[in-house]
């Protein structure tokens, strides 16, 4: 059957119809937002405390010193790193259930972690670690390595840091430096008073 032909007035209106209709849809397109991004996620900060600069690269220095030229590692192991374990392990590790760091305020409460640390590495019997012996570890500035009081510093730092809290401040490393000659002179003492001859018995004396 053939479709009934369009009248000039029907194509008109058909015409009116369908811009009307597109008129509608491009009106509702202009009330629809446009697409948002999603909120930028927040960048959150580092977990831990913050290490002042340049204690990180002092505490880094004796790091290498520590492993490498100090040779500290050849006696003692940080945790699990390091072969040796002559001395005590500066980690928590071997017998050791807390790091350094608490262990030396348990030892040397009059003195800062460091402090001790400086202590122990230029007159190492001043005070001895249970189930060591004395006379074993040779003090740090008379090993072939002979580490400036600089490079003292930073070998304590690096082993006052396992444990730290809270971390390591400036402070912290100038008080150690203030602490090598007053070591330095409690091993010469202590080393004078073991040599000293002993002193001779007393004669008897006869009773009046």
């Amino acid at each position: 059957m053939a479709e009934p032909r369009l009248t000039p007035a029907t194509s008109r209106r058909r015409g009116r119809a369908a811009c009307l209709a597109l008129a509608l849809l491009a009106s509702a397109c202009d009330d629809v937002p446009p697409p948002t991004k999603p909120p930028a996620r927040a960048v959150e900060a580092p977990a831990g405390p913050v290490v002042d600069p340049a204690v990180a690269h002092t505490i880094a220095s004796g790091e290498r010193l520590f492993f490498d030229r100090a040779a500290c590692s050849a006696c003692h192991r940080v945790g699990e790193r390091g072969a040796m374990y002559n001395g005590p392990n500066l980690g928590v590790g071997d017998g050791m259930t807390e790091p350094l760091a608490v262990r030396a305020r348990l030892r040397r409460p009059d003195a800062l972690p460091i402090e001790y640390v400086v202590e122990s590495m230029l007159d190492p019997d001043a005070i001895v670690v249970p189930t060591f012996a004395p006379g074993v570890m040779k003090a740090i500035d008379e090993l072939p390595s002979q580490l400036s009081d600089g490079e003292i510093v930073a070998v304590a730092a690096f082993v006052a840091s396992q444990g730290a809290d809270p971390p390591l401040v400036p402070s912290d490393l100038e008080r150690a430096k203030a602490r090598i000659p007053a070591a330095r002179a409690a091993r010469a003492a202590r080393r004078a008073a073991a040599q000293a001859p002993a002193p001779a018995p007393a004669a008897p004396t006869k009773a009046l």
